[in-house]
């Protein structure tokens, strides 16, 4: 190692956990209503400006209602990451329980809705929160 690297302290690594589970959370569960009241309104998802569309992914195939259910899901799979986060973020070890715990859920909004992003913020998350767990209270 460098003698100007600075070792990633497990105070700093929760607050990276944290921001590993917030982020993503405001950024997929905060358009998401706005999505869904355009695909209920349209009958068809709104395009992104990078040219494809939001929300698009298999789950699209279940059909709009159970499309719309999932996007109510999503949310809060979103509203309980950033939770999971904000504890991390106060280094209470009941953050990395609720976020691993509500990883397979994540998981799965991220498949369906696909969003690759999130997906690849997953496992971040998972290492950041499990080296930061030895400091958690």
């Amino acid at each position: 190692m460098a003698e100007n690297a600075v070792p990633l302290m497990p105070e700093r690594t929760a607050k990276a956990a944290a921001l590993a589970y917030v982020l993503p959370a405001l950024g997929f569960g905060l358009p998401t209503p706005f999505v869904l009241w355009h695909l209920v309104r349209t009958l068809e998802l709104p395009m992104t400006p990078f040219g494809f569309r939001s929300h698009a992914g298999p789950f699209e195939v279940l059909g709009r209602d159970r499309f719309v259910a999932l996007g109510f899901v999503l949310m809060v799979s979103c509203l309980v990451d950033a939770i999971a986060g904000i504890w991390l973020w106060r280094g209470q070890r009941r953050g990395a329980i609720v976020g691993f715990a509500a990883t397979p859920l994540t998981l799965l909004m991220a498949y369906g809705f696909a969003f690759p992003f999130l997906l690849a913020a997953i496992p971040i998350r998972i290492a950041l929160t499990a080296f930061a767990w030895p400091r958690l209270r």
